[in-house]
């Protein structure tokens, strides 16, 4: 999930529809903005301009969060400071439309988006380059472990036949299988197994 901490209490009102396909925390002091991003890692900072200081301090710890900064009205001095540290500059009043172009772009930035991307929980598959994401991180899976994934996602909540799934990995065997099932299990996959039908399910 694409995480965004925002400090602007004039967006506090639109988790709900503006930031939907997001995760979001709502800092409402310096101080919460601190003590969220000791405890969490965000993929953008969605910042008025008063918070400056506060996010230098982060840029200078080597956050490399890219921040998204909301100014109270144009000013050519706050937009040098701001893009000094931060990756964006935005003026009041706010266009809701733009603004979610705007985490739009990021969300595509972050994650390399494509139509071709498939998401499971906090987790993101690419199709064309063959990766799997947790978040922003990099998980690491064999080329079969990736088959396999690629070819489960792909039948999220519908039965798939044990004999398809080794057919499609070819050399892979009922125990090897078996393995790569576990492994992708412990990763936060939800994976069962139906004997009466000799089929595997990936569900939600």
């Amino acid at each position: 999930m694409f995480k965004i901490l925002v400090y602007e209490e004039s967006l506090s009102s639109y988790t709900g529809t503006l930031f939907t396909p997001y995760s979001i925390d709502i800092a409402y002091s310096l101080d919460d903005i601190l003590d969220f991003t000791y405890q969490k890692n965000y993929n953008l900072y969605l910042m008025n301009l008063s918070s400056y200081t506060t996010i230098k301090e982060l840029k200078e710890m080597e956050d490399s969060t890219p921040v998204l900064f909301i100014d109270e009205y144009y000013s050519l001095q706050n937009m040098k400071k701001a893009l000094s540290i931060g990756d964006d500059y935005i003026i009041k009043p706010l266009h809701l439309e733009a603004l979610s172009i705007r985490l739009d772009y990021y969300y595509r930035k972050v994650f390399n988006h494509a139509k071709n991307i498939i998401s499971y929980k906090n987790f993101y598959y690419h199709m064309q380059t063959k990766q799997l994401f947790e978040g922003t991180k990099k998980i690491k899976l064999s080329p079969h472990e990736l088959k396999l994934l690629e070819l489960l996602l792909s039948y999220i909540n519908k039965p798939l036949a044990k004999d398809i799934i080794i057919e499609t990995l070819e050399s892979t065997s009922s125990g090897s299988l078996r393995v790569y099932i576990s492994k992708l299990n412990k990763l936060g996959f939800n994976i069962s197994y139906d004997r009466a039908i000799a089929s595997y399910l990936l569900t939600l």
